[in-house]
């Protein structure tokens, strides 16, 4: 025995010391898994507001606190990635903790005044409020163009679960959250919030960022993974692991939030002198080959729409008008604003594409919100999938694509016939070259009557206009249109799906 109790001592030294190697070379998940699976056996606390006046800090004084571009995070080391925190104030009044990861261990990044240019706000006299402040957000900043490029903002996240993210020459438009609970139930939505991030240090020559959060909520708490891949396209790769405090009723998985204000279909302009103001305008959907674009409307209140899906491929709310003339904003610049596309990491089984629509009569406000609702449940427990920030369409998505949706309900050119009528002309471009003109596949789903449609090349758009007339019988019942292209047999295009708004029938 005691001439072995040295071999089994080292054995057991080397199975620790490899053990603990694996560990941290596994990054921070682990660590951030085991801290949320402890937390959830603990009631729900709120993270505490700062013990600071954050709302002498107004809109205009938010933005007159800069953030020292000298003194961005691994700056010093060169490294492929950096990072800016953001500041107290306005409607930011929780904290968040923020912790460099390296070899395995944790290390704090607290709050400092040297991180930021007061000299603009100098009668708000923020640095004696230092010892009671702490960051509300960070950005991580990349070179989007490559290595030879300079640093550019690439993510941000703030507020709740609240992220936002750019590819190259993009502009911050629509927002990804971390999980979306309980959405479509009227007043019982909650907000999960990232309460602590871990970001792991890059190497030098890393193309991609890897860092960890830990979610918080009343119902859940959450460990998870983001692996961020800067470029012409940003990618993000997010992995989630829940542990429920209690039943959850609907949980909403890669859930995007939007606007669109008003568009080339709204019947309502507002006296806005731009002919759209939208960050996203469509939803689109993929399931295997079969691809669907469901154009945005504004609603006059309230619009929730449920797609059953058997096998989603993705999902996304894109901004496909990438023409400037069409939007007229040298500000908002709402052509370069990119789409988001969710594609899944895993079997997410049987379940549904949810989109909500508000009302909203301003483009400062989000009035659309898209998720995926698992028929599993609150048993669905295990996140992963793909945010893509593009510019241009997914890769895989070869068909043709509508690229402009009117619609009128008028009898504006006076021909005979037009009572109880509603008019779609649908745009198709990206289409083949064809011998013939194609063929366009009309289904209404509703009460009512259609007519032959009409299709006409549009060399406007390099492809088709379809004229698709539909006659409803009444208006309060669901009614859906679609049109598809097709060459007799195959399809051509993306199939076009239009949720037909009460507001628009006219019946007789």
């Amino acid at each position: 025995m005691k001439f072995n109790l040295p071999n089994r001592l080292l054995s057991l030294v080397l199975l620790l010391s490899f053990s603990l190697s694996t560990h941290a070379e596994e990054g921070c998940f682990p660590h951030v898994k085991q801290v949320a699976e402890q937390l959830s056996s603990q009631p729900f606390s709120k993270t505490p507001m700062m013990k600071v006046d954050t709302g002498r800090i107004t809109y205009d004084h938010y933005q007159h606190i800069k953030f020292k571009g000298n003194q961005t995070f691994w700056r010093d080391e060169l490294l492929p990635f950096q990072l800016e925190f953001m500041h107290p104030g306005m409607h930011y009044i929780h904290p968040i903790e923020l912790f460099a990861w390296e070899n395995g261990t944790a290390n704090p990044i607290t709050f400092s005044k040297k991180y930021y240019d007061y000299s603009e706000v100098k009668g708000l006299n923020l640095e004696q409020d230092e010892a009671n402040m702490g960051f509300t957000g960070f950005r991580i900043l990349a070179k989007l163009g490559g290595k030879n490029s300079s640093y550019t903002e690439a993510v941000v996240f703030q507020g709740a679960s609240y992220f936002r993210a750019l590819g190259l020459d993009q502009k911050y438009g629509l927002s990804a959250r971390g999980l979306a609970i309980n959405t479509s139930l009227e007043g019982q939505e909650e907000f999960p919030d990232y309460t602590k991030f871990w970001l792991e240090k890059p190497t030098k020559d890393a193309e991609k960022l890897v860092f960890c959060a830990l979610l918080d909520s009343p119902s859940t708490t959450g460990a998870t993974r983001f692996v961020l891949t800067p470029g012409k396209t940003t990618e993000m790769e997010i992995e989630t692991q829940l542990y429920p405090r209690k039943d959850i009723t609907e949980i909403g998985i890669a859930p995007l939030t939007s606007m669109f204000f008003h568009g080339e279909n709204s019947q309502q302009h507002y006296g806005d002198y731009r002919p759209e103001v939208h960050d996203s305008d469509g939803l689109m959907l993929q399931t295997g080959k079969d691809w669907t674009w469901q154009p945005l409307w504004e609603v006059p209140y309230f619009n929730f729409q449920s797609t059953p899906i058997q096998q989603l491929s993705g999902f996304g709310l894109m901004q496909r008008d990438r023409d400037f003339d069409h939007y007229q904003d040298l500000e908002a610049w709402y052509h370069a604003r990119p789409s988001i596309w969710v594609e899944p990491l895993e079997d997410w089984g049987k379940g549904s594409v949810q989109l909500l629509r508000l009302h909203t009569e301003s483009d400062i406000v989000d009035n659309i919100v898209a998720y995926w609702k698992s028929d599993a449940g609150q048993a669905f427990r295990h996140l992963h999938y793909r945010l893509s920030w593009l510019s241009d369409e997914p890769p895989a998505h070869t068909l043709g694509k509508v690229v402009a949706t009117r619609v009128t309900n008028k009898a504006v050119d006076g021909l005979p016939g037009h009572k109880g009528r509603i008019r779609f002309i649908v745009d198709f471009s990206d289409l083949p070259k064809l011998a013939e003109p194609p063929t366009a596949e009309l289904i209404f789903n509703g009460v009512g009557q259609t007519k032959p449609t009409v299709v006409q090349e549009n060399p406007y758009v390099k492809g088709w206009r379809v004229i698709a007339a539909v006659y409803p019988e009444t208006c309060d019942k669901p009614m859906t249109a679609t049109i598809r292209l097709t060459n007799g047999g195959n399809s051509l295009s993306e199939t076009w799906s239009y949720a037909i708004p009460e507001s628009l029938c006219n019946a007789p």
